[in-house]
């Protein structure tokens, strides 16, 4: 078969570099992958949910970690109480009962719960302990 004058004839050695660049590729995509994947962990905190209410739960976000808070290495745990309108699930009240120390992270907190729905008809009331630390 005659080739396209000025036409690149590939030799295994530029196959070779071709597949080796690819493979460097990948690892560096599923590098990136993990990297935020644990990064992503970090910043949301750790909400203990007792194992019976969480069959009562539609929705359950995670407080997520305030850059500032990040930033300036602010980490604590705290307790809120949340009130749900038994007939919708919706959040109607949270209380920050035992504060972390830090307004923004019981703010964050506080946000976080108030987006919370449970099956409607099923819960009022429950007690969320929450902490915001780095990694695991």
């Amino acid at each position: 078969m005659q080739q396209a004058p000025g036409a690149i004839q590939q030799t295994p050695s530029t196959s070779h570099r071709r597949v080796q660049r690819n493979h460097h590729l990948r690892i560096l995509v599923l590098a990136l992958l993990l990297a935020v994947a644990s990064h992503a962990r970090a910043i949301e905190a750790d909400v203990t949910v007792p194992f019976e209410l969480r069959w009562y739960m539609l929705s359950m976000p995670r407080p997520t970690y305030p850059i500032e808070a990040r930033e300036r290495h602010i980490t604590d745990r705290g307790i809120c109480d949340i009130v749900f309108r038994p007939e919708t699930g919706t959040v109607t009240h949270v209380t920050v009962l035992q504060s972390t120390g830090s307004k923004l992270l019981d703010n964050a907190a506080v946000k976080a719960f108030t987006r919370w729905r449970a099956r409607p008809g099923k819960i009022s009331y429950a007690r969320v302990p929450f902490t915001f630390t780095f990694g695991r």
